[in-house]
């Protein structure tokens, strides 16, 4: 479960008619209006209005401030509730109708004043607010203000709401290329959203600009999306907190710091909720909640630190984040239930990855139903796409992926799916080796599971039967392939065993089982011997492995290889029994 965060503050409750009366904006009101400062003055006044009138009728809600924080920020309390359920609530019509009238008003007053930047800005925001895009964008694209560098960061700021994110890309790059240079470093210092381990990452960087260029890079949840919606989503994050300053907010606490800081670590609430007062007293609380499917984009500490053979995945983590975010063209971002091996070649490294789509959660796979998919198989080495290759499957077929990659100390292997239709995304990272291996070095792929009763004769045909899960159902063979490598320079015999075993098994427990106590070593095994090839090849093996008997649960199988004179090596890869 993903837990999204919670903003609230305390606030006293306001009488009734003052609110009421503070929501009507008329033209007799206006006419009053004498001059630029006049003008601006009451825009703020407006704008002030229109929030107390916001919170006058917020949808009420029963929890309200009562949460132990899971950090402070200023004055705002920030927690996660876990609650996965919760969504927002429709916006009550009275509320809508006053930012209607709000914006006339401002229209009105923008028109005596059309360079001032303020007036600019909150026209945009409550365009954006209100889902009326292609008027924000208009306006955007006819902006006139004298820093022109403010036009082009509102109109990323639109773009990227109406999920356009390259064109966001490209307004925003104008607007940072001419913008004040301490202001262009604030906005584009990845410092804020980094947790502690990745801070020290960053600081014990050599080219700490061309780290932080990285992250920025891994921080797109999808490379199969046009453009970095997590870069422009950020930025988009900037332009909201530059618009909010001076300006209300149904918090009513005066724009600051903290709220800045909150506005670019999680974004703006997509809803707000009152709570009642308590015990006679009055006092309530103003709740903003983040969208409950947003997540860690960043990617950990652990996946950028070379590690010398094993895997690391990178995993979307439940709990409390320093920064989340979710692309404007997604309703859920999702891990994926696939498989990625790699297998090695004089010019680099095969990168295979399969996926099934029913082998998402049952509500996921009965949605793809609805179309086809797209996917694509990625792999990034210090801030650059080594491979970037898509495909497209129709609705329930298996996604088969592959491409080759340059040999690399290390690399973050990225398989992703898009289903456009139900906005949904889904992808498998992890971080791996990537290292040349000497031609002469008895070396071994990552073992890859196929099909049930496929029978691939090679490397090719084993592509086209890779399984789209790690499942498999009670009593089913269990279908392997792998390749060896270092063999063929002289004659030699090769031995192969392969087992099953539960996964997380300890050293101790399985010396325990080698011993005779606490039953057989492994569940289910295989070996055999074989001549090694004739001339310096990789040698492709695919088997099956009978799970007779198995209870459901999480298993590992293992195949380890030797030949004389040289030490042992094994692979394994995991799978679970339904």
């Amino acid at each position: 479960m993903i837990s999204h965060a919670t903003l609230a503050a305390a606030l006293a409750v306001l009488p009734s008619g003052a609110v009421a009366s503070a929501a009507t904006y008329s033209a007799a009101e206006h006419s009053q209006v004498t001059d630029s400062a006049d003008a601006h003055d009451h825009a703020r006044s407006l704008q002030a209005r229109f929030e107390r009138r916001r919170v006058r009728e917020l949808p009420r809600s029963l929890s309200g401030g009562g949460h132990e924080c899971d950090e402070i920020i200023g004055r705002l309390c920030v927690w996660d509730d876990g609650d996965e359920g919760w969504r927002p609530r429709e916006e009550p019509e009275d509320i809508g109708a006053a930012r209607i009238e709000f914006l006339a008003a401002l229209d009105s007053l923008a028109r005596l004043i059309p360079g001032d930047h303020w007036i600019f800005g909150q026209r945009i925001r409550y365009f954006v607010e209100a889902e009326r895009l292609e008027s924000a964008e208009s306006l955007a694209l006819a902006c006139g203000l004298p820093d022109r560098w403010r036009c082009d960061a509102y109109l990323g700021y639109v773009r990227h709401h109406a999920e356009d994110v390259e064109g966001a890309e490209d307004a925003f790059a104008r607007a940072l290329e001419a913008m004040p240079a301490e202001l262009r470093t604030e906005w584009t210092d990845p410092g804020p959203l980094l947790d502690r381990g990745l801070m020290d990452w960053l600081s014990a960087q050599a080219d700490s600009s061309r780290a932080a260029d990285r992250l920025w890079v891994l921080a797109d949840p999808l490379f199969l999306a046009g453009g970095n919606d997590r870069w422009t989503g950020h930025l988009s994050r900037w332009v909201y907190a530059m618009g909010s300053e001076g300006a209300r907010n149904p918090h009513r606490l005066r724009w600051g710091d903290d709220m800045a800081e909150a506005a670019v670590r999680y974004g703006w609430p997509v809803a707000w909720e009152r709570s009642w007062p308590r015990g006679g007293s009055q006092t309530f609380t103003v709740t903003g909640r983040d969208n409950p499917a947003a997540v860690r984009t960043l990617p950990p500490v652990e996946v950028l630190e070379f590690a010398a053979e094993d895997a690391v995945p990178w995993e979307i983590r439940d709990g409390h984040a320093r920064s989340v975010h979710l692309p404007p063209f997604l309703d859920s971002l999702a891990p994926l239930d696939g498989q990625v091996g790699r297998f090695w070649r004089r010019d680099g490294v095969v990168v295979a990855a399969a996926w099934k789509p029913s082998t998402a959660s049952a509500a996921d796979s009965a949605g793809f139903q609805l179309g086809p998919v797209e996917a694509g198989l990625f792999v990034e080495q210090f801030g650059a796409l080594e491979l970037d290759t898509t495909t497209k499957a129709r609705a329930g077929e298996t996604v088969r992926i592959s491409g080759l990659t340059p040999w690399g100390e290390w690399g973050i292997v990225s398989f992703e799916v898009l289903a456009p239709e139900i906005r949904r995304g889904y992808r498998l990272r992890t971080g791996v080796g990537l290292r040349r291996v000497p031609p002469d070095v008895l070396s071994i792929s990552d073992l890859v599971l196929l099909d049930a009763d496929a029978e691939p004769a090679d490397f090719d045909e084993m592509l086209t039967v890779l399984r789209g899960s790690g499942e498999v159902s009670a009593g089913e063979a269990l279908s392997v392939a792998f390749e060896v490598y270092g063999l063929g320079f002289r004659s030699e015999v090769v031995g192969f065993d392969a087992w099953v075993e539960k996964r997380g098994e300890g050293i101790l427990s399985r010396a325990v089982r080698w011993l005779g106590f606490g039953g057989p070593k492994e569940e289910v095994s295989v070996s055999w011997e074989e001549a090694g090839p004739d001339r310096p090849r990789p040698l492709f093996r695919a088997f099956r492995i009978g799970l007779p008997d198995l209870n459901a649960g999480e298993y590992d199988v293992v195949v380890e290889v030797s030949a004389p004179g040289r030490s042992p090596l094994s692979g394994r890869r995991s799978f679970r029994v339904r």
